[in-house]
């Protein structure tokens, strides 16, 4: 009785094991590629063959790895190991759900370093990286780094001028001027202390710096600086228009300056640790990093007359005719919310440290600033 015992466990022992299933469970893709695995002592790697079916319980012979075309929806998928014997493993069953692909293509593009501002310019979008030392041009129809200008320090805030990126930095207490044709620095002009906070508007280059309150105004025909005014506070953005520069404070107030004479002519109270500031729609628009409002300012009253609910680590943002596109760096989300009520429409999380947020090309790009990575989001 017990050698029968012994040799029905060595026939067992004999089958190859039941197959393991390498592949997605749940996926967009209708042509999955599964890879079978199974073992059998004495039986050499490769010796192994595999019977398997989609949706049948009659199996057929299969390859490893198999690739079969589905439909959206759930299925079963069963494997059987052979050895060279013909001896038979149990049937392992795989569910297997094919979902339909959602409304917006998802895109990580590497950059290296930490990416923390972008622009567009030249077809390109730019994306200075403040670890690197370098402002990288990125082709959007490869999603690859076409160019990279060396700087130096920790590049941070880009503006565009024609045939021109300028570019702020935290780290040196200079303005980075790069030609778009030719991908070289034409320029560096001495400013103030970490100069971040950059826009162009009318042949000027307005730089705000977060070291020492002072608002540029640079002619961007000579790179001479024609006008310094200093507003107290830290500066990481500035915006030109509505009549008037705007420039969002840390210490939760934006002040409005008049761009001829450079004096502030309002200080407006708004949520705490404005960074980026937005001209839209006839209003001026102010996220809070360390609050939870995203602030609409009247310039005709020079008071918010509106404020949206936001998840507090709030950063860039842009407007489209889909809504407004928030950038989270707390909890490293773009956030699609309704431009009157602030009401979440859509979210993703993305790879870190969300910061800015640019629309070109066709699609939403996001900065992720404590990872390697910039984000494209485009609508199928």
């Amino acid at each position: 009785m017990v050698s029968l015992v012994i040799i029905a466990a060595a026939i067992a022992q004999a089958t190859p094991s039941v197959p393991l299933v390498h592949g997605p469970r749940r996926t967009t893709d209708p042509t999955p590629t599964y890879r079978f695995v199974s073992h059998e002592a004495g039986v050499p790697k490769g010796r192994i063959r595999f019977r398997c079916a989609f949706d049948r319980r009659r199996l057929h012979p299969c390859r490893s790895p198999h690739t079969e075309r589905l439909t959206v929806g759930r299925h079963v998928l069963r494997v059987q190991a052979l050895d060279p014997a013909g001896r038979r493993s149990h049937v392992r069953k795989v569910v297997i759900v094919v979902v339909a692909p959602g409304p917006w293509q998802v895109q990580r593009i590497s950059v290296g370093g930490h990416p923390f501002s972008l622009a567009e310019a030249g077809g390109s979008v730019w994306v200075a990286n403040y670890q690197s030392g370098k402002v990288q041009r990125i082709d959007p129809a490869t999603n690859r780094v076409a160019a990279a200008v060396g700087v130096g320090g920790a590049p941070m805030g880009l503006a565009v001028g024609p045939g021109s990126i300028w570019v702020g930095n935290n780290g040196r207490d200079v303005l980075t001027r790069i030609d778009t044709a030719s991908n070289r620095v034409v320029a560096r002009i001495p400013v103030g202390d970490r100069p971040i906070g950059l826009t162009y508007a009318d042949g000027s280059v307005w730089v705000a710096d977060f070291g020492d309150g002072a608002v540029r105004r640079i002619d961007a025909a000579t790179n001479a600086v024609r006008a310094v005014a200093i507003i107290p506070g830290e500066h990481e953005d500035v915006a030109v228009g509505l009549g008037a520069v705007w420039v969002p404070n840390e210490e939760g107030t934006v002040t409005r300056i008049d761009p001829a004479s450079l004096s502030a002519t309002a200080s407006i109270a708004v949520g705490v640790d404005p960074d980026f500031v937005v001209i839209e729609a006839g209003s001026v628009w102010t996220t809070a990093y360390r609050d939870r409002v995203i602030s609409r300012i009247d310039p005709a009253t020079n008071s918010v007359v509106a404020r949206l609910p936001a998840a507090q680590g709030t950063q860039g943002f842009a407007f489209d005719e889909r809504g407004l596109w928030v950038a989270n760096y707390d909890d490293g989300r773009l956030l699609r919310l309704d431009a009157r009520s602030g009401r979440v429409l859509e979210h993703w999380q993305l790879d870190g440290g969300a910061r800015d947020v640019l629309l070109a090309a066709g699609s939403i790009w996001v900065a992720n600033s404590t990872a390697t990575t910039v984000t494209r989001l485009t609508p199928r």
